[in-house]
């Protein structure tokens, strides 16, 4: 199985990324089973946004692979000493079987909701360990967001997105439990300029021409006037958060 080609943006997207993607609630971590994890496996890594709140809450002896398959993204982990990285597809990694207590998958699993890849992670999971999803939504019940949205939105095709709920039949997979479900309003404040970073971070616009990129700068510094935010140094972009708990069965 190949890696789908939009995915290769991110090539070219990992500084728009870390700049403006929001990290995750305290409460979204607290809900996760870290303290008895010996071995975490961090699936869809990318700039290791989600890999250094595990990291920074697990416990001092549990071994944490981050799995990345765009080796530009998971480059910004090199730092992390306790962290293993490993550039492989997900439904490609060469872990022993029922070695892992925990595996994450922070905006990403919509990329690999796929039979192969979730044959893998059940292979992975001991019976009684989680699979955590976790997804940062953009909230569009606030105007200006909505605006972006549908701005960005014509240009995603088929490219695999959280929206499409698509990857929603996991939670009806026999090979799960649905556990836990927790939604949580996430407030994100972030420079205003950095706005237009978190919608070049999107795969299907990090590789758009140049002049296509400045047009939608512009597009979004108009819906951003129009929102009375045109001068603010600062803004604070809603996010939902969703969480899904599942246990390996």
């Amino acid at each position: 199985m190949t890696m789908n080609p939009t995915a290769l943006n991110y090539r070219v997207a990992a500084d728009a990324y870390e700049a403006g993607r929001p990290s995750y609630p305290a409460e979204i971590v607290a809900a996760l089973p870290l303290g008895a994890a010996r071995c975490i496996v961090d699936l869809g890594a990318g700039t290791g946004k989600f890999t250094r709140l595990l990291l920074a809450h697990m416990s001092a002896n549990t071994r944490l692979v981050a799995v990345e398959p765009v080796a530009e993204m998971s480059a910004r982990l090199a730092n992390e000493a306790r962290v293993e990285v490993v550039n492989t597809r997900a439904d490609a990694i060469n872990l022993e079987t029922g070695s892992v207590d925990l595996v994450t998958c922070a905006q990403a699993f919509h990329w690999f909701d796929n039979e192969a890849s979730v044959a893998e992670i059940a292979r992975l999971l001991h019976p009684g360990g989680t699979l955590a999803l976790v997804w940062n939504n953009r909230d569009d019940r606030a105007p200006w967001v909505d605006a972006l949205s549908r701005m960005i939105e014509r240009y995603a095709g088929d490219t695999p997105r959280q929206r499409s709920g698509r990857w929603r039949w996991i939670l009806q997979d026999p090979r799960f439990v649905l556990e836990k479900e927790i939604v949580q309003d996430h407030p994100h404040r972030m420079r205003r300029q950095d706005v237009f970073e978190r919608i070049a971070s999107t795969s299907y616009v990090a590789n758009l021409p140049e002049a296509e990129k400045a047009a939608l700068r512009e597009q979004s510094d108009d819906i951003l006037r129009d929102a009375g935010l045109g001068d603010a140094d600062e803004v604070v972009f809603p996010y939902v958060t969703q969480l899904f708990l599942l246990k390996r069965v």
